[in-house]
């Protein structure tokens, strides 16, 4: 109950940006596309359930905010992601989508992968 949110603090920096000195170089980084693996290592060390994984990560976030979302409540947004909890991947600086790739994470094995986006009632 110490934690109410966990996000990414996605903020990706080129490389022109971190090409300097540690102390000179802009802080930030690509973190949206491995949040959710990531936070899954919380759910198989057995600190949280999936349960509270998935309010940290979108009903918390959605109360804070004020947006009438995060549940399945009747009236909210019918935003959902289909998520395989278990599929293996590669994080890789050099596909990510954020443009700048710049990730701490790079070459690391992470599962979980969301699998379908819907959003609004309409699949992305």
């Amino acid at each position: 109950g110490t934690i109410d949110v966990i996000t990414s603090g996605h903020d990706p920096r080129g490389p022109e940006d971190k090409r300097l000195p540690f102390a000179d170089a802009s802080p930030g980084m690509a973190g949206a596309e491995t949040l959710l693996a990531l936070s899954l290592n919380l759910v198989r060390e057995g600190h949280v359930s999936l349960n509270r994984l998935m309010t940290l990560l979108s009903a918390n976030p959605a109360k804070i905010l004020g947006v009438n979302a995060g549940s399945f409540a009747p009236g909210s947004a019918a935003d959902l992601i289909l998520v395989d909890p278990d599929a293996p991947w590669i994080v890789d600086s050099t596909k990510m989508a954020a443009s700048a790739g710049n990730t701490p994470f790079d070459k690391v094995p992470v599962q979980g992968r969301a699998r379908r986006i819907m959003k609004g009632g309409q699949f992305f």
